[in-house]
């Protein structure tokens, strides 16, 4: 018999993942990774730090940066890996998707169980190509905590390439990624035929109803007519379900990147930290599942999110609490040596300018271009 423990697993894990270009590195477009982690605090022990793991760990030649998030539940006690990013800029993001089903175990094959997939990959792959060849030397299987936390994962590399990786009914598949925007349930084609539902949405004002527009001859004035702004977007779905975030991450992201193209890592910076908002889910929000009683299934919220810039080899990291940006540069940290960083670090991270005769300003090309656009 399963425990309450591990059942509460497949409530508590959601994520939302989105990729954005901006004008960089050798091929001339480079990446901005923004996703969020949706995860309940499950019984109020769930922890999450960022670590360094030197090379050599899990028998592989690259050392590598993770988020990783400690369950402490009666009966288990597991450090996961849900995000990382290696020394050559390999980065792997798990997100939820319940309808998973793994690999059977081969004799003479090597068994990955699904919840260390990302240890395995930034520890001996190099780039998406290599992760697809490794995945096709070994079986992903399910383990003690897939069983009920089943994923699926969003891979990048410095070039640019991006894939997911799914299983389902025991096959593994591959797709390009294209639309570079993964979140939950369902699998991810689904995802990609719903878009077509919100085709009606566009960038422009909605005013093509002008031609039939009548005067009332009163305060009313004329009619049909857009009161206001942002009816383009009307029918845009709002809600913190998976589908829906996938629908907004897709589209808020391609109007954004319509109206004003991305220059710089900089503006990438900015629009990914706007699309997180937009799926940031305050603690709360989200009914709990009554089955499991008060105080157990605590409800899901948003615990981190993280930037990564696979050809700079930079992640940034924030909490929920504290959300300033803090970042960590790979081409820089040693990674020969073992760290930890708490994701919280206690404070709220609000600077007091009070006492600052001025502030000292860099102003861009890009904030140039923000100001003329505004």
């Amino acid at each position: 018999m399963r425990s309450l423990a591990l059942g509460l697993l497949p409530l508590a894990w959601g994520c939302s993942y989105v990729e954005i270009p901006f004008p960089a590195g050798k091929n001339g477009t480079s990446y901005m990774i923004a996703r969020t982690m949706e995860l309940s605090n499950m019984a109020g022990s769930t922890k999450h730090n960022v670590e360094v793991f030197p090379p050599g760990t899990a028998g592989g030649a690259h050392g590598y940066v993770a988020a990783m998030t400690t369950f402490h539940l009666p009966g288990v006690h597991a450090k996961v890996a849900g995000e990382g990013m290696n020394d050559v800029g390999l980065t792997v993001s798990a997100l939820a998707l319940a309808e998973s089903m793994y690999e059977e175990r081969q004799e003479g094959m090597l068994a990955v169980q699904a919840e260390g997939v990302i240890p395995q990959l930034l520890a001996h792959c190099d780039s998406v190509a290599s992760v697809l060849d490794f995945l096709a030397s070994v079986r992903v299987v399910q383990g003690p905590l897939s069983t009920e936390l089943a994923l699926h994962w969003a891979i990048a590399d410095a070039s640019g390439q991006s894939v997911v990786v799914e299983y389902l009914r025991g096959q593994r598949q591959v797709s390009q990624n294209n639309p570079r925007v993964l979140t939950n349930d369902p699998h991810l084609e689904w995802h990609w035929r719903n878009l077509n539902t919100y085709s009606n949405l566009s960038p422009l004002y909605p005013d093509k109803n002008s031609f039939m527009e009548v005067d009332t001859d009163s305060i009313v004035g004329r009619v049909p007519h857009p009161v206001g702004h942002g009816w383009n977007l009307h029918g845009l779905p709002g809600d913190t379900t998976s589908v829906s975030r996938f629908v907004r991450l897709f589209y808020l992201r391609g109007y954004a990147l319509h109206a004003a193209p991305m220059k710089d890592a900089s503006d990438a910076i900015v629009l990914g930290t706007a699309l997180l908002n937009n799926v940031f889910i305050p603690y709360g929000t989200v009914a709990e599942e009554p089955i499991f009683g008060p105080g157990v299934d605590r409800p899901e919220f948003t615990p981190y999110a993280i930037l990564k810039s696979p050809a700079e080899k930079k992640m940034l990291v924030r909490g929920y609490r504290n959300m300033q940006w803090r970042q960590i540069d790979l081409s820089k940290l040693d990674l020969a040596k073992a760290r930890t960083w708490p994701i919280e670090d206690g404070s709220l991270g609000i600077v007091d300018i009070t006492n600052e005769d001025s502030v000292k300003t860099a102003t861009t090309q890009s904030d140039k271009s923000a100001i003329a656009v505004v």
